[in-house]
């Protein structure tokens, strides 16, 4: 099935800024760490492209662009917002580290812990116990994956803690020294191979990027 270059376009700018963003972070040495729901926000701004010409083309409301427009774009694009915003807030609280492998991030999430609890101690390498507030927190990752995210296993810890962690984690994990930068240049690599294939749909087929965008907008 053909697929017209505007639609490819809308569907890659958007991911080709993600990768872009993550990339050279990683390129320049640093670490992200965030919490889970930015990441989901995140996520969802890098394929808000693919939701506008797939599940946003197949349930748009002709009936209604009839009458408003381009505006009915502007009501879809605040409907996507909510439901990414739903899921985000109602995910379970973590927190996540791009830039530095599960091994990396470990010490680091055992001092920022000591910060909230100098009686927090390790477990088998992949947990942190703070005794005082009876909480344990879990590091998820894949082994020589350059990211992971941090877990709780108690349910409706204080946000307040949360906010500690991660200042305390933020802070150990700038510490690091510069690790290997393969995956940002990978990722690179990625948005450039989409950024020419975006600039050879463009230059071949400039005509059909504004009929095409010309139909997108209005119906």
């Amino acid at each position: 099935m053909f697929i017209d270059p505007f639609s490819i376009m809308l569907a890659l700018l958007p991911l080709i800024g993600y990768l872009l963003i993550l990339g050279t972070v990683r390129m320049l040495g640093h670490a992200l760490v965030t919490t889970g729901g930015r990441d989901i926000a995140a996520l969802g701004v890098a394929v808000s492209g693919l939701f506008a010409i797939g599940p946003a083309e197949l349930f748009f409301p002709n009936a209604a662009a009839t009458v408003f427009g381009p505006l009915v774009w502007v009501a879809l694009l605040i409907f996507y917002g909510l439901i990414v915003s739903l899921v985000a807030l109602t995910s379970a609280p973590r927190l996540v580290a791009y830039g530095r492998s599960p091994e990396e991030l470990y010490q680091p999430l055992l001092a920022a812990a000591q910060r909230i609890d100098p009686s927090a101690v390790a477990i088998d390498g992949h947990r942190v116990h703070l005794p005082a507030m009876g909480i344990h927190f879990r590091l998820d990752g894949f082994r020589d994956a350059d990211h992971a995210q941090v877990l709780a296993f108690e349910p409706g810890i204080p946000l307040r803690i949360w906010s500690q962690l991660l200042a305390g984690f933020r802070d150990e994990v700038s510490k690091l020294p510069s690790p290997e930068r393969r995956h940002g240049f990978m990722m690179l690599m990625a948005a450039g191979a989409l950024i020419c294939l975006l600039l050879w749909q463009g230059i071949s087929g400039h005509e059909q990027v504004v009929q095409g965008f010309r139909h997108w907008l209005w119906r």
